[in-house]
Protein backbone atom coordinates (compact mmCIF):
# COMPACT_ATOMS: atom_id res chain seq x y z
CA UNK A 1 0.00 0.00 0.00
CA UNK A 2 1.07 3.30 -1.07
CA UNK A 3 0.86 6.15 1.16
CA UNK A 4 -0.48 9.26 0.42
CA UNK A 5 0.46 12.71 1.86
CA UNK A 6 -2.03 15.80 2.05
CA UNK A 7 0.60 18.36 2.10
CA UNK A 8 4.19 18.52 1.24
CA UNK A 9 5.17 19.33 5.75
CA UNK A 10 3.57 15.76 5.79
CA UNK A 11 5.89 14.41 3.28
CA UNK A 12 8.79 16.07 4.35
CA UNK A 13 7.96 14.86 7.76
CA UNK A 14 7.70 11.09 6.85
CA UNK A 15 10.86 11.36 4.92
CA UNK A 16 12.86 13.11 8.29
CA UNK A 17 10.86 9.80 10.09
CA UNK A 18 12.42 7.58 7.05
CA UNK A 19 15.99 9.08 7.54
CA UNK A 20 15.58 8.82 11.45
CA UNK A 21 15.25 5.37 11.04
CA UNK A 22 17.71 4.69 9.05
CA UNK A 23 20.20 6.06 11.10
CA UNK A 24 18.88 4.58 14.21
CA UNK A 25 19.68 1.39 12.81
CA UNK A 26 22.96 2.11 11.28
CA UNK A 27 23.89 3.29 14.65
CA UNK A 28 22.89 0.36 16.43
CA UNK A 29 25.41 -1.84 14.53
CA UNK A 30 28.51 -3.11 16.10
CA UNK A 31 31.08 -2.98 13.57
CA UNK A 32 31.98 0.04 11.61
CA UNK A 33 30.79 1.01 8.61
CA UNK A 34 31.16 3.79 5.46
CA UNK A 35 29.24 4.28 2.66
CA UNK A 36 31.96 6.03 0.03
CA UNK A 37 30.65 7.44 -3.39
CA UNK A 38 32.25 6.28 -6.37
CA UNK A 39 34.73 9.20 -6.24
CA UNK A 40 35.79 8.24 -2.80
CA UNK A 41 33.65 10.34 -1.09
CA UNK A 42 32.62 9.29 2.38
CA UNK A 43 29.02 9.77 2.17
CA UNK A 44 27.65 8.31 5.98
CA UNK A 45 29.74 6.67 8.64
CA UNK A 46 28.14 4.86 11.55
CA UNK A 47 28.98 5.40 15.43
CA UNK A 48 30.68 2.31 15.89
CA UNK A 49 33.37 3.92 12.78
CA UNK A 50 33.52 7.08 15.19
CA UNK A 51 34.23 4.55 18.49
CA UNK A 52 36.95 2.42 16.72
CA UNK A 53 38.76 5.54 14.73
CA UNK A 54 38.14 8.31 17.42
CA UNK A 55 37.17 10.82 14.92
CA UNK A 56 33.90 12.56 14.76
CA UNK A 57 31.27 11.16 12.13
CA UNK A 58 30.92 14.61 11.05
CA UNK A 59 35.19 15.61 10.61
CA UNK A 60 34.54 12.38 8.38
CA UNK A 61 31.32 12.94 6.01
CA UNK A 62 32.39 14.62 2.65
CA UNK A 63 36.17 14.06 2.93
CA UNK A 64 37.88 11.38 0.20
CA UNK A 65 38.26 8.13 2.41
CA UNK A 66 42.17 7.97 1.11
CA UNK A 67 42.66 11.43 3.03
CA UNK A 68 40.66 10.35 6.06
CA UNK A 69 41.76 6.87 6.86
CA UNK A 70 45.06 6.43 4.57
CA UNK A 71 46.50 9.83 5.34
CA UNK A 72 47.15 10.47 1.99
CA UNK A 73 46.23 13.04 -0.97
CA UNK A 74 45.44 10.38 -3.75
CA UNK A 75 43.44 6.97 -3.97
CA UNK A 76 45.45 3.83 -2.41
CA UNK A 77 47.60 1.54 -4.45
CA UNK A 78 45.48 -1.66 -5.19
CA UNK A 79 41.87 0.30 -3.77
CA UNK A 80 39.85 -2.61 -2.90
CA UNK A 81 37.08 -0.28 -2.96
CA UNK A 82 37.64 0.62 -6.55
CA UNK A 83 37.64 -3.40 -7.37
CA UNK A 84 34.20 -3.51 -5.73
CA UNK A 85 32.95 -1.06 -7.61
CA UNK A 86 34.68 -1.53 -11.33
CA UNK A 87 33.55 -5.72 -10.40
CA UNK A 88 30.05 -4.61 -9.12
CA UNK A 89 30.28 -7.56 -7.10
CA UNK A 90 30.58 -7.66 -3.46
CA UNK A 91 34.24 -8.54 -2.08
CA UNK A 92 35.85 -9.32 1.39
CA UNK A 93 39.53 -8.51 2.32
CA UNK A 94 41.80 -7.87 5.39
CA UNK A 95 42.70 -4.68 6.35
CA UNK A 96 45.05 -3.12 8.97
CA UNK A 97 45.39 0.59 9.94
CA UNK A 98 42.05 1.79 9.65
CA UNK A 99 41.25 2.10 13.21
CA UNK A 100 44.71 2.52 14.99
CA UNK A 101 45.75 -0.83 16.50
CA UNK A 102 43.14 -2.65 14.99
CA UNK A 103 42.86 -5.69 11.97
CA UNK A 104 39.81 -5.51 10.52
CA UNK A 105 37.74 -8.31 7.78
CA UNK A 106 36.08 -5.97 5.25
CA UNK A 107 33.24 -6.45 3.08
CA UNK A 108 32.48 -4.47 0.80
CA UNK A 109 29.24 -3.91 -1.56
CA UNK A 110 28.40 -2.03 -4.35
CA UNK A 111 24.92 0.29 -3.98
CA UNK A 112 22.85 1.25 -6.93
CA UNK A 113 20.36 3.58 -7.55
CA UNK A 114 16.68 3.00 -8.72
CA UNK A 115 17.88 2.88 -11.90
CA UNK A 116 20.34 0.37 -11.38
CA UNK A 117 23.51 2.62 -11.79
CA UNK A 118 26.55 2.32 -9.63
CA UNK A 119 26.42 5.01 -6.79
CA UNK A 120 29.15 3.79 -4.51
CA UNK A 121 29.60 1.25 -2.03
CA UNK A 122 28.82 0.26 1.75
CA UNK A 123 31.83 -1.34 3.62
CA UNK A 124 31.59 -3.36 6.90
CA UNK A 125 34.63 -3.35 9.03
CA UNK A 126 34.80 -6.16 11.25
CA UNK A 127 37.21 -6.39 13.99
CA UNK A 128 39.77 -9.09 13.77
CA UNK A 129 42.14 -8.01 16.01
CA UNK A 130 41.84 -11.08 18.57
CA UNK A 131 41.89 -13.47 15.79
CA UNK A 132 44.90 -12.21 14.44
CA UNK A 133 46.35 -12.15 18.05
CA UNK A 134 45.79 -15.77 18.55
CA UNK A 135 47.04 -17.04 15.68
CA UNK A 136 50.29 -15.03 15.30
CA UNK A 137 50.87 -16.53 19.27
CA UNK A 138 49.85 -19.88 17.82
CA UNK A 139 52.38 -19.58 15.22
CA UNK A 140 55.05 -18.13 17.56
CA UNK A 141 54.64 -21.40 20.19
CA UNK A 142 54.96 -23.75 17.44
CA UNK A 143 58.26 -21.98 15.92
CA UNK A 144 59.25 -22.22 19.31
CA UNK A 145 58.67 -25.27 20.37
CA UNK A 146 60.15 -26.84 17.30
CA UNK A 147 63.47 -24.57 17.47
CA UNK A 148 63.75 -25.50 21.26
CA UNK A 149 63.79 -29.44 20.20
CA UNK A 150 66.50 -28.83 17.51
CA UNK A 151 68.34 -26.43 20.20
CA UNK A 152 67.95 -29.03 22.74
CA UNK A 153 69.80 -31.81 20.57
CA UNK A 154 72.11 -29.64 19.66
CA UNK A 155 73.00 -28.54 23.01
CA UNK A 156 73.59 -32.27 24.38
CA UNK A 157 75.51 -33.13 21.10
CA UNK A 158 78.26 -29.95 21.95
CA UNK A 159 78.21 -30.63 25.27
CA UNK A 160 80.41 -34.21 25.92
CA UNK A 161 83.37 -33.09 23.29
CA UNK A 162 83.34 -29.25 24.70
CA UNK A 163 83.48 -30.76 28.11
CA UNK A 164 87.10 -33.00 26.86
CA UNK A 165 88.10 -29.77 25.49
CA UNK A 166 87.63 -27.76 28.97
CA UNK A 167 89.73 -30.33 30.99
CA UNK A 168 92.19 -30.73 28.78
CA UNK A 169 92.94 -27.28 27.97
CA UNK A 170 92.80 -26.01 32.22
CA UNK A 171 95.41 -29.35 32.30
CA UNK A 172 97.58 -27.80 29.21
CA UNK A 173 97.64 -24.98 31.03
CA UNK A 174 98.39 -26.31 34.63
CA UNK A 175 101.45 -28.15 33.30
CA UNK A 176 103.05 -25.73 30.88
CA UNK A 177 105.43 -23.29 32.80
CA UNK A 178 104.17 -20.18 33.07
CA UNK A 179 106.65 -17.74 30.93
CA UNK A 180 106.23 -20.09 27.82
CA UNK A 181 104.42 -18.74 24.96
CA UNK A 182 102.26 -21.76 24.90
CA UNK A 183 100.78 -20.73 28.45
CA UNK A 184 98.98 -17.88 26.48
CA UNK A 185 97.64 -20.42 23.83
CA UNK A 186 96.42 -22.71 26.24
CA UNK A 187 94.55 -19.89 28.42
CA UNK A 188 92.76 -18.63 25.03
CA UNK A 189 91.68 -22.33 24.53
CA UNK A 190 89.96 -22.49 27.73
CA UNK A 191 88.38 -19.05 27.68
CA UNK A 192 86.94 -19.89 24.25
CA UNK A 193 85.73 -23.28 25.62
CA UNK A 194 83.84 -21.34 28.56
CA UNK A 195 81.82 -18.95 26.01
CA UNK A 196 80.94 -22.11 24.14
CA UNK A 197 79.77 -23.77 27.44
CA UNK A 198 77.63 -20.47 28.24
CA UNK A 199 75.97 -20.64 24.66
CA UNK A 200 75.17 -24.55 25.21
CA UNK A 201 73.63 -23.60 29.06
CA UNK A 202 71.72 -20.88 26.85
CA UNK A 203 70.46 -23.27 24.50
CA UNK A 204 69.49 -25.95 26.87
CA UNK A 205 67.69 -23.13 29.03
CA UNK A 206 66.08 -21.91 25.90
CA UNK A 207 65.05 -25.71 25.50
CA UNK A 208 63.20 -26.29 28.76
CA UNK A 209 61.01 -23.12 28.57
CA UNK A 210 59.15 -25.25 25.17
CA UNK A 211 55.76 -26.49 25.91
CA UNK A 212 56.21 -30.61 27.04
CA UNK A 213 60.07 -30.28 27.56
CA UNK A 214 59.68 -30.65 30.97
CA UNK A 215 58.01 -30.36 33.86
CA UNK A 216 58.33 -27.60 36.99
CA UNK A 217 56.93 -27.54 40.03
CA UNK A 218 55.14 -24.13 40.66
CA UNK A 219 55.24 -22.80 44.17
CA UNK A 220 53.63 -19.57 45.34
CA UNK A 221 56.10 -17.03 45.32
CA UNK A 222 56.23 -12.94 46.05
CA UNK A 223 57.22 -10.97 42.78
CA UNK A 224 58.45 -8.19 45.30
CA UNK A 225 61.18 -9.64 47.07
CA UNK A 226 62.40 -11.75 43.30
CA UNK A 227 62.36 -8.21 41.79
CA UNK A 228 64.43 -6.89 44.86
CA UNK A 229 66.73 -9.72 44.67
CA UNK A 230 67.52 -9.55 40.33
CA UNK A 231 68.12 -5.58 40.80
CA UNK A 232 70.58 -6.28 43.47
CA UNK A 233 72.82 -8.77 41.62
CA UNK A 234 72.03 -6.81 38.00
CA UNK A 235 73.32 -3.54 40.12
CA UNK A 236 76.90 -5.05 40.73
CA UNK A 237 79.66 -3.60 38.58
CA UNK A 238 76.97 -2.96 35.97
CA UNK A 239 75.32 0.44 36.39
CA UNK A 240 76.67 3.53 35.19
CA UNK A 241 77.17 5.77 37.88
CA UNK A 242 74.83 7.69 36.34
CA UNK A 243 71.47 5.92 35.93
CA UNK A 244 68.99 7.17 38.68
CA UNK A 245 67.10 4.21 39.93
CA UNK A 246 63.26 4.82 41.48
CA UNK A 247 61.18 1.76 42.95
CA UNK A 248 57.49 2.10 43.14
CA UNK A 249 56.03 -0.58 44.79
CA UNK A 250 52.09 0.38 45.53
CA UNK A 251 51.23 -3.12 46.93
CA UNK A 252 52.68 -5.18 49.59
CA UNK A 253 52.77 -8.24 48.13
CA UNK A 254 52.28 -10.07 44.70
CA UNK A 255 52.08 -13.76 45.40
CA UNK A 256 51.54 -15.85 42.18
CA UNK A 257 52.72 -19.60 41.41
CA UNK A 258 55.77 -19.38 39.55
CA UNK A 259 59.60 -20.75 40.14
CA UNK A 260 61.85 -18.52 42.17
CA UNK A 261 64.85 -18.41 40.32
CA UNK A 262 63.54 -18.59 37.44
CA UNK A 263 61.68 -15.37 37.74
CA UNK A 264 64.75 -13.93 39.48
CA UNK A 265 66.45 -14.61 36.54
CA UNK A 266 63.59 -12.57 34.14
CA UNK A 267 63.71 -9.48 36.12
CA UNK A 268 67.75 -9.91 35.99
CA UNK A 269 67.57 -10.43 32.36
CA UNK A 270 65.18 -6.89 31.49
CA UNK A 271 67.10 -5.10 33.98
CA UNK A 272 70.83 -6.14 32.53
CA UNK A 273 68.70 -4.78 29.11
CA UNK A 274 67.91 -1.56 31.14
CA UNK A 275 71.19 -0.55 31.67
CA UNK A 276 72.82 -2.08 28.25
CA UNK A 277 70.24 0.51 26.59
CA UNK A 278 71.52 3.58 28.56
CA UNK A 279 75.42 3.79 27.90
CA UNK A 280 75.63 7.15 28.69
CA UNK A 281 73.05 6.90 31.81
CA UNK A 282 69.25 7.79 32.17
CA UNK A 283 66.32 6.40 34.52
CA UNK A 284 65.10 2.95 35.12
CA UNK A 285 62.13 2.60 37.17
CA UNK A 286 60.56 -0.27 38.47
CA UNK A 287 56.91 -0.47 39.46
CA UNK A 288 54.75 -3.36 41.20
CA UNK A 289 51.07 -3.52 40.95
CA UNK A 290 47.90 -5.36 40.76
CA UNK A 291 46.07 -4.90 37.56
CA UNK A 292 42.60 -6.64 36.37
CA UNK A 293 42.74 -7.91 33.07
CA UNK A 294 40.06 -9.73 31.51
CA UNK A 295 38.51 -9.92 34.89
CA UNK A 296 41.79 -11.48 36.82
CA UNK A 297 44.28 -9.84 38.99
CA UNK A 298 47.05 -9.87 37.49
CA UNK A 299 50.21 -9.38 39.24
CA UNK A 300 52.40 -6.25 37.19
CA UNK A 301 55.72 -5.67 37.04
CA UNK A 302 57.02 -2.65 35.02
CA UNK A 303 60.81 -2.18 34.07
CA UNK A 304 61.24 0.98 32.02
CA UNK A 305 64.37 2.79 31.33
CA UNK A 306 64.89 6.04 29.17
CA UNK A 307 67.39 5.04 26.72
CA UNK A 308 67.37 4.05 23.10
CA UNK A 309 64.20 2.34 22.64
CA UNK A 310 63.91 -0.19 20.21
CA UNK A 311 62.99 0.35 16.25
CA UNK A 312 59.19 -0.47 15.56
CA UNK A 313 60.14 -2.58 12.85
CA UNK A 314 62.39 -4.42 15.01
CA UNK A 315 59.61 -4.87 18.23
CA UNK A 316 57.91 -7.88 17.05
CA UNK A 317 61.36 -9.64 16.87
CA UNK A 318 62.51 -9.15 20.18
CA UNK A 319 61.22 -12.41 21.89
CA UNK A 320 62.36 -14.98 18.99
CA UNK A 321 64.99 -17.09 19.46
CA UNK A 322 69.11 -16.07 18.72
CA UNK A 323 67.96 -12.49 17.74
CA UNK A 324 69.59 -9.73 19.25
CA UNK A 325 70.48 -6.55 18.50
CA UNK A 326 73.90 -6.41 20.49
CA UNK A 327 77.20 -6.52 19.18
CA UNK A 328 79.08 -10.17 18.17
CA UNK A 329 79.59 -11.75 21.21
CA UNK A 330 77.83 -9.82 23.66
CA UNK A 331 74.50 -11.97 23.26
CA UNK A 332 73.35 -15.07 21.86
CA UNK A 333 69.83 -13.93 21.75
CA UNK A 334 68.16 -16.13 23.75
CA UNK A 335 67.77 -14.20 27.22
CA UNK A 336 64.09 -13.11 26.13
CA UNK A 337 62.76 -15.66 25.08
CA UNK A 338 63.67 -17.73 27.86
CA UNK A 339 62.55 -14.72 30.06
CA UNK A 340 58.91 -15.21 27.56
CA UNK A 341 58.86 -18.61 28.12
CA UNK A 342 58.94 -18.33 31.85
CA UNK A 343 55.89 -16.08 32.14
CA UNK A 344 53.86 -18.46 29.87
CA UNK A 345 54.69 -21.51 31.98
CA UNK A 346 53.15 -19.39 34.91
CA UNK A 347 50.14 -18.46 32.25
CA UNK A 348 51.10 -14.63 31.90
CA UNK A 349 53.03 -12.83 29.29
CA UNK A 350 55.46 -10.06 28.79
CA UNK A 351 54.34 -7.06 26.68
CA UNK A 352 56.81 -4.20 25.53
CA UNK A 353 56.21 -0.64 24.46
CA UNK A 354 59.29 1.35 23.13
CA UNK A 355 60.31 4.70 21.39
CA UNK A 356 63.01 5.09 19.86
CA UNK A 357 65.44 7.63 21.63
CA UNK A 358 63.28 8.02 24.79
CA UNK A 359 63.09 4.29 25.97
CA UNK A 360 61.53 1.04 26.70
CA UNK A 361 58.89 -0.35 29.04
CA UNK A 362 58.42 -4.43 29.81
CA UNK A 363 55.76 -5.55 31.08
CA UNK A 364 55.74 -9.08 33.31
CA UNK A 365 52.61 -9.93 33.39
CA UNK A 366 50.86 -13.19 35.63
CA UNK A 367 47.55 -13.98 37.53
CA UNK A 368 47.90 -13.32 41.25
CA UNK A 369 47.23 -16.83 43.17
CA UNK A 370 46.31 -17.91 46.63
CA UNK A 371 46.80 -21.69 45.38
CA UNK A 372 48.87 -24.36 46.80
CA UNK A 373 51.36 -25.31 44.44
CA UNK A 374 50.90 -27.54 41.65
CA UNK A 375 52.66 -28.78 38.69
CA UNK A 376 52.91 -27.62 35.33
Amino acid sequence: MVKQFKTLEETIEFVEQLKHRWMATVDAMIDPMIIVTSDYEVKQANKAMSDHSGMEIRTVIGKKCYEVFANRDSPCKGCRVQETMNGKEAQTFELDGVCPGKFHEVLSQPLFDSQGQLEGALQIYRDRTLAKQLQKQLLQSEKLASIGLLAGGIAHEINNPLGGILVFSQLLSREIDKDSPLKEYAVEIESAAQRCKSIVENLLDFARQQPGSHEDTLTPIDLIPCVKSALKFGTVGDTSPDIQITEDYQVEQLLALGNRNKVIQVFLNLIQNAFHAMPDGGMLTITAQVEVIDQIEQGVVEIRDSGLGIPPDELDRIFDPFYTSKEEGQGTGLGLSICHGIAEDMGGTIDVESVVDKGSCFRFIVPLTQNKPMTA
